[in-house]
């Protein structure tokens, strides 16, 4: 992976060159909006080195995980903390030995039954970087360990959020194919300064915090229409001396028979900054594992993959600038493959049997490209995303004896609610 520092007065200028381009194109009035300025210096971005880290964790002999049994809470139906240790000890003896807790609150978001909210939006830990809503975390984290429970925290990156005094300057843009117009959307942009040192610090306090480690969400991707914000237009036209109109990006454009825009073809430029969108993706992602390791050496990195990524890995890389075979090269425990076969199911168009075959098959490739069968996480819903009814239990049977039958990886369910048939779960994580 290509590591791109600025750091020379020529490399500066090129820069500043391409953003002078930026300026003079369509997005010109979001930059006023957005009060970017064509003098103001970039920073020099030093990425840690993924290789290295990798080697070193095998120097340590650390590259064999422990397997994880996870249960993954969206929300704490508790009414207290009495309440939360029963439920531990009812996961454990389901064979669970992980509890992955979510660390953050977004509008829309159920609270944690027996958390006091000081805050609508926030996070669950001691921060600066973040409202908070109530430091629930550490003490879920004893009660946890008092019963020989791993607990990981739940994280956001593009959708944190962030106490900014103004958001909107801060935040990715999207081209819209159909209007062919940009406009900000409501996720930061990680080419800026701001959002780079407020997330840094962020993933700093959650590690301090005790917890054993941290599921990074999968909003750390970027969609194919996005980010034209104009600092990462003029970073990337000034390492690849590709002009990034979007004109030219998006070669066959239709409209389906639900109204939606959809791409059938795509450019090499595109294909040139799909791949540059991945790399930066990862190199800050590298960044956020650097910054919670430099507190805690020992804690856990698992990592949230569309189903995309193993099934349409070309695909991946266009919609969502994610690249599974790139990721392994850095310092992942676990690759937490979303593997959700209601939600396959319907947007793939598969019968029962070819959607039970599909999870079987994923397993099958992933053995074959993670070198450690115990960092392979395979996540199994447990409830109908678009329903909120529970997922029938023999279900959620054939599914786990679909993933085991191909090896022994790692497992995890959500949303871990009453819902989730633990009788059935115990059969296969024993």
């Amino acid at each position: 992976m290509e590591l791109i520092h600025f750091q020379t007065r020529q490399a500066r200028k090129k820069v500043l060159l391409a953003l002078a381009v930026v300026l003079g194109v369509s997005i010109g009035f979001f930059l006023a909006r957005q009060n970017f300025s064509a003098t103001a210096p970039f920073k020099a971005k030093v990425f840690g080195s993924a290789a290295y880290a990798r080697f070193s964790l095998e120097k340590e002999g650390l590259t064999s995980s422990r397997r994880m049994l996870a249960a993954q809470v969206s929300v704490f139906q508790c009414r207290n903390y009495e309440q939360v240790e029963k439920r531990v000890t009812e996961l454990k003896a389901a064979g669970i030995n992980t509890i992955i807790v979510r660390a953050f609150q977004n509008p829309g978001d159920g609270f944690h039954r027996f958390a006091r909210p000081q805050n609508r939006v926030g996070v669950y830990f001691e921060t600066a970087h973040a409202p908070m809503v109530d430091p629930i975390l550490a003490r879920v984290v004893s009660i946890g360990h008092r019963h020989g429970m791993k607990v990981f925290a739940w994280m956001e990156t593009r959708k944190t959020p962030l106490a900014l005094p103004d958001p909107k300057s801060h935040v990715a843009i999207a081209y819209r194919i159909g209007s062919r117009s940009f406009e900000p959307i409501q996720k930061w942009s990680i080419f800026d300064e701001v959002v780079e040192k407020k997330l840094l610090g962020l993933y700093r306090d959650i590690a301090r915090s005790g917890i054993d480690g941290i599921l990074i969400q999968d909003d750390l991707i970027m969609y194919q229409n996005e980010d034209f914000n104009p600092w990462a237009v003029a970073l990337f036209q000034g390492e690849t001396e590709r002009v990034l109109d979007p004109q030219t990006l998006y070669e066959k454009v239709f409209r389906d028979s639900n109204g939606r825009w959809l791409v059938s073809r795509y450019s090499e430029t595109f294909w040139a900054w799909s791949r540059w969108k991945n790399e930066k993706l990862l190199n800050f992602a590298n960044e956020l594992i650097q910054a919670a390791k430099a507190v805690n050496p020992e804690i856990k990195i698992a990592m949230n993959f569309m189903y995309e990524s193993v099934t349409d890995p070309e695909n991946a890389l266009a919609w969502l600038s994610q690249h599974l075979p790139e990721a392994t090269r850095l310092p992942i425990d676990f690759f937490a493959i979303m593997a959700y076969h209601r939600q396959m199911k319907k947007e793939l168009r598969l019968t029962d049997a070819a959607t039970y075959e599909k999870i079987s098959s994923m397993t099958q490739t992933l053995l074959s490209l993670i070198d450690d069968p115990n960092k392979i996480l395979m996540k199994v819903q447990t409830a109908d995303w678009d329903t909120s009814k529970g997922i029938p239990p023999f279900e959620i049977d054939e599914i786990f004896q679909r993933i085991n039958s191909r090896g022994t990886v790692s497992l995890a369910f959500t949303p871990c609610s009453a819902k989730a048939p633990l009788n059935v779960i115990a059969r296969h994580f024993h």
